[in-house]
């Protein structure tokens, strides 16, 4: 039965780590093999149909489907559950390369659920892990946090290390995505403390490179270099060329940050050797060589380099990059006088920045847009394209500002989280030294203090148990009063639309249709007036807010119906719109109401006859 945790395994290292590749023909035509040998066992029949399904889960989705859910098949007229799953699980992967992410998050969900109730712990965790994942593709960052901290507990528990490890490495994904780049790098720098520990130099490899992402983002270059220089031997002692390329183009970004632009080149000439199979990242190369050059003055021997780029991300669509790409050759050739070609690049620039809705990369073709204007002596053209750049930076101001303002909630929500859990960690801690001083109590009384211990426990089960009986209760009462109330304003709302439709029958020449309309009229003044509801509506608000009405009958005897219902509904913290609703009268109603209402109570002001019902 172990392949099935293997499957999972191997569905979790594909999501989290690598892209996969077109199938293996040779694994491929050994599985079919398998699939039509008559007497191969239904499990291993499982395992193989999934595991053709994982072959094709990127090169031809559709079949990669057929497969796993042959194996779904097999497994539920088996009843397997952990087949079953694992096939669930199969199925997610497949959707998420395909980025249906909702469609993934589902069958995630589904193996998580049947794992759960087989006390699968493994295939739990793997579920927890692959929904985290996709939690952050679907911008759900919190939830993300949420699942990779069950699948990290799980793990810890199972002595699985390394997955423990990935699920902290992963938060600290989810944080970076937030822009939380504060609490990114505590996760980065704890994971990597821990692969460390563990001598795991792909993944002390993989979480220097974030690091040194983040260092490199905040324009902190010194810093990143030290994490990079020191993941350099690691990575060559691993043999991955994809990620012994990308830290040695993130070097040739940091010393291009510090403005040392030889090194960077260099560093960028080596970066380029090992990615020869890869357009796009040729292309980022070649950009990165390109604009290097640029600000070294040598801006032919960087056109060579920058019109390379653009080429492969023509190829590919890329519309960021080619906006910037575009943007530099336009700067190039600013320089050169080469004012004609050089509005051609730029204008592009910007067709491109509008198409990938990048404002940076907007406001930078702007720029340069203006700069050759300026050139030209246009200044028409000038004045118009620096008006396009003042309304960019107050664009990008503001989205700066809603980040920041996201940021710091995103802080907020986490040091909540955080003391919550520090409270907990304390509880226990409070729970284990009273438990220990049961147990040094127990050598002088054991039978005494065990059956206090008892009737001890009963007592406060029972107290916990009614406690959260009456809590349900009471919040089973709040929902039925707010329903009752919206049901209210609903209703009335219903009835004014009704009564301003009928409205229009006053003026009618037909004598039978004015009739109708003063019948119609009647009907709904009549249920305005009803007081039917407000009985219900009084049974269910006495039962929340006990003895609320005796109560100020007794301070206030001269309370009318009508304003005890007034009071009722500011007691709820209904808005004057609502109340109004309810009431039957306009909003400025319901200010004159409350003014006539202080001064029959004698109260000073609106807060303090707010205070004074909400106090009682």
């Amino acid at each position: 039965m172990k392949f099935f945790r293997a499957r999972s395994i191997l569905c979790l290292v594909i999501l989290v780590y690598t892209n996969a590749s077109a199938q293996n023909q040779k694994i491929v035509d050994s599985l079919y093999r398998i699939t039509k040998n008559k007497n191969t066992p239904d499990t291993t029949l499982i395992k193989a149909f999934n595991d053709i399904g994982i072959q094709y889960a990127t090169s031809n989705s559709l079949l990669a489907k057929k497969q796993i859910r042959a194996a779904l098949k097999i497994a539920q007229n088996i009843n397997k559950p952990r087949g079953m799953a694992g096939s669930y699980n199969c199925l997610g992967v497949v959707y998420y390369y395909q980025k249906e992410y909702d469609s993934a998050l589902v069958h995630f969900e589904k193996a998580l659920k049947i794992n759960q109730e087989i006390g699968h712990s493994w295939g739990q965790a793997s579920a927890f892990h692959q929904i985290g994942v996709v939690h952050n593709h679907l911008n759900q960052y919190y939830d993300a946090i949420e699942s990779f901290n069950e699948a990290g507990n799980i793990f810890i528990s199972l002595n699985d290390s390394i997955s423990y490890i990935k699920s902290i490495e992963n938060t600290g994904v989810s944080y970076s995505l937030m822009k939380y780049q504060k609490k990114a790098l505590e996760y980065y720098i704890k994971a990597n403390q821990l692969y460390e520990k563990l001598k795991n130099k792909s993944g002390v490899a993989r979480t220097y490179f974030k690091i040194s992402n983040i260092l490199i983002k905040q324009e902190e270059y010194h810093k990143a270099l030290q994490y990079l220089e020191e993941s350099l031997p690691v990575i060559r002692e691993t043999g991955n060329k994809t990620h012994l390329s990308a830290t040695l183009r993130n070097i040739g970004i940091s010393y291009k940050g510090l403005g040392n632009y030889t090194k960077a080149l260099s560093y960028f000439q080596k970066s380029l050797s090992f990615r020869i199979e890869s357009p796009k990242t040729i292309a980022l190369i070649e950009s990165d060589i390109g604009n290097t050059y640029y600000h070294m003055k040598r801006y032919n021997k960087g056109l060579l380099h920058l019109k390379r780029a653009l080429q492969n991300f023509s190829n590919k669509g890329d519309h960021i990059q080619k906006a910037s790409t575009q943007n530099y050759i336009a700067k190039s050739l600013l320089q050169l006088n080469q004012l004609d070609s050089a509005n051609y690049y730029a204008e592009k620039s910007l067709r491109s920045a509008k198409i990938a809705l990048d404002l940076n990369a907007e406001k930078e073709a702007n720029k340069t847009l203006a700069l050759l204007a300026e050139k030209s002596n246009n200044s028409v053209a000038a004045y118009q394209y620096y008006k396009n750049l003042s309304k960019i930076k107050d664009s990008l101001d503001s989205i700066e500002k809603k980040a920041q303002a996201r940021v710091l909630e995103t802080q907020f929500q986490t040091n909540k989280k955080e003391l919550k859990i520090h409270e907990l960690e304390k509880k226990n801690e409070y729970a284990k030294s009273q438990n220990l001083l049961l147990t040094l109590g127990l050598g002088i009384g054991v039978l005494t203090l065990g059956i206090f211990v008892f009737f001890f426990r009963k007592k406060f089960k029972l107290s916990c148990l009614e406690k959260a009986l009456l809590s349900t209760e009471l919040d089973t009462k709040n929902k039925e009063l707010t329903t009752n109330s919206l049901r209210l304003v609903k209703k009335n709302k219903v009835l004014e639309h009704l009564k301003e439709e009928v409205e229009v029958m006053r003026f009618a020449e037909d004598q039978n249709a004015q009739y109708n309309y003063q019948k119609v009229l009647q009907i709904i003044n009549f249920d305005f007036k009803d007081d039917h509801h407000w009985d219900h509506f009084k049974k269910h608000f006495e039962q929340i807010h006990k003895d609320f009405y005796s109560k100020i009958k007794n301070q206030y005897p001269n309370v009318t119906t009508n304003e005890l219902r007034l009071m009722a509904l500011l007691k709820m913290n209904l808005s004057s719109k609502e109340i109004a609703t309810i009431l039957n009268i306009t909003q400025e109603g319901v200010r004159k109401a409350r003014y006539r209402l202080r001064k029959k109570l004698e109260i000073p002001s609106n807060n303090v006859l707010i205070d004074m019902i909400l106090n009682l």
